[in-house]
């Protein structure tokens, strides 16, 4: 095995489990797009509503928003004394299915809710590909065949895709949210960007958390474990056929055949009878071909005997 191939090798082993550390953070942590609300510039009556009104403090105060849950980290947070449904004291569960008290939905809110599915769908199967693509990995480590890198190649670029797909729809969702969801303040599209009031709007600053590039960095790195992947695949499927070229030419050496006395024509048969033509010990591993046969025994003067010596075929 090449210094090159093992190289490839122990760096996408490496990464690996890198790889599915930043995938998984992302996917768990709810920090995907944060809302920072300057609550200050409120007048009193919104301020006081906020405390009571659940539907209505929910976009109206600082929030963290991830795959499953929407957090409010901070201080003015009493409507939760009230909310039901709160997880961890501080948060709400995420609900992809059409909430029941939503009637007569738009298309574009249904639009909305189909993406975030398949965003959650695809980041799902993307971590499952990427284990069974470093399961492959070991496997590779250990049988060091091609095919092994081959197929922990393909199913490390099919993770990719899918966290790739997943970001897009992602942000398709992220657009129809900012832009198509204009249902007015008193519809049960109120919560989204377009139906807020202006006051809303200026006071609101929305930004992308920490859980956002994780994601990213992990497709990137789940792509360059597979191109090492697939490169190790590569240079052991280069190998094995410069080390079967060399066997295939070993197998057509010129080794001396055999040969066969031919006794001189005309001589006396007496002289021709012999014991036969023992073969040459060489050990049980040798190569029949490496076998010589002793000239034949005469009985007569040594020096009558003549001896012609031909090829014969093994």
């Amino acid at each position: 095995m090449g210094a090159c191939t093992t190289t490839m090798i122990v760096i996408a082993t490496i990464l690996g489990p890198i790889t599915l550390v930043f995938m998984s953070v992302s996917f768990g942590t709810n920090f995907w797009v944060q809302f920072t609300v300057n609550v200050a510039s409120f007048n009193k009556t919104i301020r006081d509503r906020t405390r009571t009104d659940v539907g209505f403090a929910r976009y109206h105060l600082t929030r963290d928003r991830g795959l499953f849950r929407e957090c409010y980290p901070g201080n003015e947070t009493e409507f939760l004394d009230k909310a039901t449904g709160v997880v961890d004291d501080y948060c709400f569960n995420i609900n992809y299915d059409q909430p029941s008290n939503v009637q007569n939905p738009s298309d574009s809110y249904m639009t909305r809710l189909h993406l975030n599915r398949s965003f959650l769908a695809f980041f799902v199967v993307s971590i499952a590909l990427f284990v069974i693509a470093y399961i492959f990995g070991l496997i590779l480590c250990c049988l060091r065949a091609a095919r092994w890198a081959y197929v922990a190649g393909i199913v490390s670029y099919s993770s990719a895709f899918f966290l790739a797909a997943a970001i897009a729809f992602f942000h398709g969702a992220e657009y129809i949210e900012r832009n198509k969801l204009n249902g007015g303040p008193n519809s049960n599209e109120a919560q989204f960007y377009p139906s807020w009031e202006q006051y809303l709007k200026d006071a609101t600053t929305r930004q992308y958390g920490w859980s956002y590039p994780l994601a990213w960095v992990g497709m990137i790195l789940a792509t360059i474990a597979a191109t090492f992947y697939s490169l190790a695949g590569c240079y052991i499927a280069s190998e094995f056929y410069e080390d079967e070229e060399v066997l295939h030419k070993s197998r057509h050496r010129n080794y001396p055949g055999p040969v066969d006395p031919v006794y001189a024509i005309g001589a006396d048969p007496y002289y021709t009878k012999h014991y036969g033509y023992p073969r040459a010990f060489l050990g049980p591993l040798a190569p029949d071909y490496y076998a010589r046969t002793y000239p034949a025994i005469g009985y007569g003067d040594p020096r009558n005997d003549i001896w012609h010596w031909r090829e014969v075929e093994s």
